[in-house]
């Protein structure tokens, strides 16, 4: 899909961000929350421009077709943070979060050397571990009551891919 690339969100695509994400509620719950509001985005937009958090935002040309945020990352002998992500209804089964995690992979363990990331999902969400599955995720456990959403604590299995998984990959 060469029509697709990443990129961080900017203050410019709040408009086109937040009608995505309201025309994508169903699609969400239970599963995450994504930003639906003028001043929830401008806390998004704050949080990832810290250091240690980063967000993609996947896009079809200059559409936005879903969400990759990386968060707690640290640095020293770890080397290491956790992927959070959200697709557009518009764009859902059509390969878009896919081919967006790609090359969120390739920028994160060639550009930024990291060396692990998890991936944390609740097991009922069986796209999601389609999606991080097929691009060389694997199992590593469950976590009970793991992440509190949308009000309740809620179950996650743990997934995990290394560089060097990565690398195979790329084979």
């Amino acid at each position: 899909m060469s029509d697709i690339n990443i990129r961080e969100p900017s203050p410019n695509d709040e408009t086109e961000f937040l009608v995505a994400m309201q025309r994508s509620q169903s699609l969400h719950h239970p599963w995450v929350k994504a930003p639906l509001t003028s001043q929830e985005y401008k806390d998004y937009l704050q949080r990832y421009s810290q250091d240690n958090q980063k967000s993609f935002l996947v896009c079809n040309q200059n559409n936005i077709a879903g969400v990759f945020n990386i968060s707690e990352i640290v640095r020293g002998l770890f080397q290491n943070a956790y992927l959070g992500f959200y697709g557009v209804a518009d764009y859902t089964g059509q390969s878009y979060m896919s081919a967006g995690l790609k090359l969120v992979l390739r920028r994160l363990f060639e550009e930024m050397k990291l060396h692990r990331l998890e991936a944390n999902i609740q097991p009922e969400n069986s796209r999601s571990i389609n999606l991080i599955k097929s691009n060389g995720f694997r199992k590593e456990g469950y976590s009970p009551r793991y992440l509190k959403i949308n009000g309740e604590w809620r179950d996650h299995e743990r997934w995990a891919i290394t560089y060097e998984d990565w690398l195979e990959m790329q084979k």
